[in-house]
């Protein structure tokens, strides 16, 4: 991948960007994606507040972007370990001031010793379809220290297809989403978003147990635990 994802979020937090950012998606037509919601001067929403106030102890950010949350945790005199395999996002955290910065995602991440797990921005869409979810929740509770927690976020979106039939082969959760700048696209990924009775599901699979701590509308935070011997 060309990481356009991270290069127009280097040249935003530079002041140099000039072309929008253009997410395609196998769902609805491209759009532009207003660059603010990605840094920390956008303010937080009330889940996100929630989720950044049940942190405790040393804090893995997965998927940390722009160190958005990672540096208000860092603020907050938490130790965080801000995890994203996107150079350009690792080059905006480093020149903003966080800490802790490593290029890797998940699966190739072999750290450990955390209480909380952070997801958030539907972390969990890194899973990229609903079969791989357990695997994404095994890795990531593999990092905690025992009775530590995931904190991640996602949503419903079945209210896409209230005006048509959901789809038949495939879960209507899973999505195939491809960001366009300076007139360059990048390579497709697969994102998931998934509803709270089949994450449920999914956690159940490998002996977690999910407590919705937070719910607005369709959108959701889960904290997910492996109970204790």
């Amino acid at each position: 991948m060309a990481d356009l994802w991270g290069k127009a979020l280097l040249d935003y937090y530079l002041g140099v960007q000039q072309d929008p950012l253009i997410l395609h998606t196998s769902f609805g037509e491209p759009e532009e994606v207003p660059m603010e919601v990605f840094f920390p001067g956008a303010g937080f929403s009330r889940q996100e507040m929630f989720a950044l106030n049940l942190c405790k102890g040393p804090v893995l950010d997965i998927g940390a972007g722009t160190g958005r949350h990672a540096g208000m945790l860092q603020d907050s005199g938490h130790r965080v370990v801000a995890l994203e395999k996107s150079p350009g996002a690792c080059e905006v955290m480093r020149r903003s001031g966080i800490s802790e910065v490593i290029e890797q995602d998940i699966y190739h991440y072999d750290g450990g010793g955390f209480q909380t797990g952070l997801m958030m921005m539907n972390g969990l869409g890194l899973a990229g379809s609903l079969d791989k979810l357990p695997d994404l929740l095994d890795q990531v509770i593999s990092k905690l220290l025992p009775g530590g927690q995931i904190l991640a976020d996602s949503c419903d979106v079945h209210y896409l297809y209230l005006q048509e039939q959901l789809p038949e082969t495939a879960y209507y959760g899973e999505q195939e989403y491809c960001y366009e700048y300076q007139g360059e696209k990048d390579t497709p990924f697969p994102w998931l978003f998934v509803d709270m009775d089949r994450l449920k599901y999914a956690a159940k699979k490998i002996g977690l147990s999910v407590q919705i701590v937070f719910l607005e509308g369709e959108q959701y935070l889960a904290r997910i635990s492996k109970p204790l011997p």
